[in-house]
């Protein structure tokens, strides 16, 4: 079997077009429809169907994708790393992120591996926990992190830390930084929150059991940026990290004020893969992972209830 025959394959997929797919991978077009062919010939089955709207995948096709997306995932890992040995490590690596984390840690994180891992091409992938565990599983995503504590089989997950939500409103709400709002008072306000299984909603509502209260939802938006726009337009109030909510804050446009009794926190999980030893370039970003996240909590830019080190448990 043709490696690069396969990849081709993939290629189309995500592009749904050939000619697209032709120009990303820089050859010609009857060069890649010819291998496409030879790739249906030696498996015996039809893997698109071919019309004005493109190349769409059979269901044979589908599954092929299925299965062989993240081994050859592995086997560029493994060839880049030969290629890179002795020198800095090199490759794709696709980093998942939830949309909470990506409006602090995406940025930093991009610039760092640009200045101190150049080799590393950086691929960040925004999404809930669920979509980014199935991501992992199925091997699309080299890591990631996730709102846990999440124990799915094939995934190894370490603490990265843990932060407190807070109660936030629209820009002419009383909330107060330093006036705390009782974990009760939430179920007298109307509230903006994602929908289940969302974490953010889990976590909540574990607090209004453990507070022997109702929230009173009255619109569930599962995007972070949503919930956002929805509380500052007037709609209600929300629960958010200070990390995914600050330049709102700062320029005037939301209020908040911490929930206490109880405080409501959530952790957040590094998570690999455990079917196989993890490539340099995979190690290298999560180790930047760290280094930024305890830079961004130092100076303030991502408040955290607590940061774990590697070994902590």
């Amino acid at each position: 079997m043709d490696f690069k025959r396969l990849g081709y394959f993939i290629t189309i997929s995500e592009h749904g077009s050939l000619s697209r797919a032709a120009e990303h991978l820089h050859i010609a077009q009857p060069s890649l429809s010819r291998q496409m062919r030879l790739l249906e010939e030696e498996l015996g089955v039809v893997l698109f169907t071919r019309g004005r709207r493109g190349m769409q995948l059979t269901e044979a096709g589908e599954t092929l994708r299925a299965r062989i997306t993240g081994p050859l995932r592995q086997v560029g890992h493994a060839l880049n790393e030969v290629r890179a040995l002795p020198s800095e490590p090199g490759g794709t690596v696709v980093f998942g992120m939830p949309p909470t984390t990506v409006y602090v840690l995406a940025g930093p994180l991009a610039r760092r591996v640009a200045s101190f891992a150049p080799n590393i091409s950086l691929q960040i992938v925004d999404g809930s926990s669920g979509p980014l565990l199935d991501g992992l599983q199925r091997g699309k995503l080299d890591a990631a992190i996730l709102y846990g504590p999440p124990t799915p089989v094939g995934v190894n997950a370490a603490k990265l830390l843990e932060d407190e939500l807070m109660l936030v409103g629209p820009p002419d709400s009383p909330l107060r930084p330093d006036q705390p709002v009782d974990f009760a008072r939430l179920a007298e306000l109307p509230l903006v929150l994602p929908s289940h299984p969302h974490g953010l909603r889990m976590a909540l509502d574990a607090a209004a059991t453990k507070a022997r209260c109702k929230l009173n939802v009255k619109i569930q938006a599962d995007s972070s940026q949503l919930m956002k726009e929805l509380v500052e337009s007037g709609l209600g109030y929300t629960a958010l990290p200070v990390s995914s909510f600050n330049r709102e804050a700062v320029s005037g446009r939301l209020t908040w004020a911490p929930i206490v009794n109880p405080k409501v926190t959530r952790q957040l999980f590094l998570a690999m893969q455990s079917s196989a030893e993890s490539p340099r370039a995979v190690l290298q970003v999560e180790e930047f992972v760290r280094q930024e996240v305890a830079a961004l909590a130092a100076d303030g830019r991502w408040p955290v209830a607590r940061l774990f080190d590697i070994g902590d448990s």
